[in-house]
């Protein structure tokens, strides 16, 4: 293996000559490398990335700053005093403390293979495991990254990060935790810091582009921007991306500044709102949960006229546009009225009323609920079928009327899959049967460079599956030694929503929580219902005939275990709990168990959607077509893996036929 870069730590200060004293003096790296001749040229001759880091003078926080530079030395004496990047005057307070007389030091990277473009996507990616560290106590200043397209050297990116950032995990572990956890961050997924795949950066390019134009003009025809695109291709990337985009290049109101442009992040999914609060907090942009990110009925009602009646007559006067929203899940937004909701009953027009441009991502196949479902005539406006010519990443701006309001749409539709690494027959399996058209022999990932084979297993026993998870979620191997490649990571089982469950009672069987259960009878694996006592659980467990596991927030915490600004998978206890459908949707896992139920059946040759065995009232009750609904809750559990799909199903033909896929390829 090639050599490890060299890391060294010295004060961060405005005295150049000082700083390059300090430099000089260094006899060995924070690995105990003792320093060569090449090394000390390679430090100040060579491009070299940095990270400094400061306590912050009001509270014992840790405030961080990534950065690249062809000359160390000289670039220490600018720092000082540079606020001219900061929009926020949070962000300008913490580079103020950075500077100031406290004490800070930096980490200096340097390797004989760094140039300008590998230095910026190093800087890019530590400023991505920063933000994802899990440190509550650690706040990133950086303004905006600067990744790269390809070049020479862009292979031994991931190498050089993972050598470099070891050293500093062992050597300052509380500001730079294992990698193998950031890896597996929602966190780190959602990072801005990411560099953007070909259809993304078009895709941002255009977007962009329209906010300028909507934004030069007086103020009228409102401008929706629609992001398309199968579950895994990038959405979230791009949108969280886009928005610190937005922040740098337009500036962001943050009710303390003169900046003239206001943006939100709007989310409907809690989990994902928990993951971007965060995201933003330790950016700078905003300095609590929901300043910035916020739920669609709080940005309603705080852009609605007080008064007009009692109850939520104001959500019918729309006050104070801002001049961006971005919604992330856009398909999750209400089209229905609720006990906090009445509006125009269809979020997306009542967001659209409260923003100049409005950019969401909008998926019609990852609607899971009647409450969520679009007026037919309303999707045909928004997704008409010439919408985009084959092939085509950005569609033509069109007039229409939504909901009353005027307004130019345009269509951006993106293909590439992110999530799933595995080729493109294995994506094509995937998708598929998530749809449910088809079936076929299971295909092989083959082995290459830098790949480790997708890998799709079925399983007799739900038994089998849960075990198979937990060893693919080992972190740590027999000797307490970190396991961080590829082939371990956060997995987690997930179910489709076809057993009971209620977040404001326990069951009526006398069981403390809510669970997935199941006994063997014969070849069959029953459900059993969760308001039967059903006396003979304690002998079919004795004979390991009887599978159940905690369902939805039901496992107990572990001891000194928080679960503040972490996702459901990102939780440890969740290992011994089964998920749903609506604590993974928008997350990520190295591999995804899924226990398919009895809602899924096969039947003659072709899945079928047996909406009555299904318990998700919100997905049947009163809607036009149940079955869709259902087929989206198994396209949405399918694509979760990004390593590995394990398949149990409790429909016997089923599970009979996926079997013999499985031995056919």
């Amino acid at each position: 293996m090639s050599e490890a870069p060299v890391v060294i730590d010295v004060p961060y200060h405005d005295d150049q000559a000082m700083v390059a004293d300090c430099i000089a003096s260094t006899t060995h790296d924070i690995s105990n490398h003792a320093l060569t001749p090449a090394d000390r040229h390679h430090l100040t001759d060579y491009p070299t990335v940095y990270i400094i880091r400061s306590k912050s003078n009001d509270v014992e926080d840790y405030i961080v700053y990534v950065g690249e530079t062809n000359s160390i030395v000289r670039r220490t004496g600018e720092h000082y005093g540079d606020e001219s990047v900061y929009h926020s005057s949070e962000g300008k307070q913490l580079w103020h403390e950075i500077n100031s007389d406290s004490p800070a030091f930096m980490y200096v990277v340097a390797h004989s293979h760094f140039n300008k473009s590998l230095t910026l996507d190093l800087e890019n990616t530590f400023m991505s495991y920063v933000l994802a560290s899990g440190n509550k106590n650690v706040r990133l200043v950086n303004s905006r990254g600067n990744p790269q397209n390809d070049y020479y050297t862009h292979n031994e990116l991931p190498r050089l990060v993972s050598q470099a950032w070891r050293k500093l995990s062992r050597h300052e572990p509380e500001v730079f935790p294992a990698e193998s956890a950031i890896r597996d961050s929602a966190i780190f997924k959602a990072s801005p810091f990411h560099r953007l795949g070909d259809e993304q950066r078009v895709a941002e390019e255009a977007i962009i582009a329209k906010i300028h134009v909507a934004l030069d003009v007086e103020e009228g025809t409102r401008t929706l921007i629609l992001v398309e695109g199968a579950a895994g291709t990038g959405k979230t990337v791009l949108i969280s991306h886009l928005f610190y985009q937005i922040a740098n290049e337009f500036g962001m109101s943050d009710g303390a500044t003169d900046q003239c442009h206001e943006a939100n992040l709007i989310i409907n999914h809690d989990e994902q709102a928990t993951v971007y609060d965060a995201i933003m907090m330790r950016l700078g942009l905003q300095k609590k949960p929901g300043v910035i990110v916020k739920k669609p009925t709080q940005f309603i009602n705080q852009h609605s006229e007080g008064g007009h009646g009692s109850g939520l007559d104001h959500q019918d006067f729309p006050a104070n546009p801002i001049d961006v929203a971005l919604i992330d899940e856009a398909h999750l937004l209400l089209n229905q009225g609720n006990q906090g909701y009445r509006g125009s009953r269809n979020m997306l027009v009542d967001v659209l009323k409260r923003a100049r441009v409005v950019v969401a991502v909008y998926d019609p196949n990852q609607v899971l609920r009647s409450s969520q479902e679009a007026d037919p005539a309303v999707l045909q406006e928004l997704f008409p079928e010439d919408r985009l010519s084959k092939g085509q990443t950005v569609g033509a701006s069109r007039d229409i009327e939504l909901g009353g309001e005027p307004c130019a749409v345009t269509n951006i539709h993106l293909t590439h899959q992110f999530r799933i690494d595995a080729s493109d027959a294995v994506v094509e399996w995937i998708e598929e049967f998530a749809s449910g058209k088809r079936i076929g022999p299971i295909p092989k990932d083959e082995k290459s460079e830098g790949h480790i084979p997708y890998e799709i297993r079925v399983f007799d026993s739900p038994f089998d599956l849960k075990m198979a998870i937990e060893e693919r979620a080992i972190t740590f191997d027999k000797n307490g030694r970190m396991v961080d490649d590829d082939a371990h990571g956060l997995s987690r089982v997930l179910a489709t929503y076809d057993w009971r469950y209620s977040s404001k009672s326990t069951p009526k069987n006398g069981d403390d929580v809510w669970e997935v259960k199941l006994y063997k009878d014969g070849a069959e694996w029953v459900p059993v219902p969760d308001d039967d006592a059903f006396p003979a659980r304690r002998s079919l467990e004795a004979k390991g005939q009887f599978f159940h596991m905690p369902w939805n927030y039901q496992a107990e915490l572990e001891e000194g275990e928080s679960v503040r600004n972490r996702a459901w998978a990102e939780q440890s206890h969740t290992l011994g709990e089964c998920g749903s459908i609506y604590t993974i949707q928008g997350f990520d896992l190295n591999v995804a168990g899924v226990i398919i139920g009895p809602s899924v059946k096969y039947r003659d040759g072709r899945v079928v959607f047996d909406v009555g065995s299904s318990c998700n009232r919100q997905a049947v009750a009163g809607s036009d077509d149940p079955q869709e609904n259902l087929k989206h809750e198994l396209n949405v559990l399918l694509k979760r893996g990004v390593h590995g799909l394990y398949l149990f199903a409790v429909d016997t033909q089923l599970r009979d036929h996926l079997r013999q896929m499985a031995l056919a390829s």
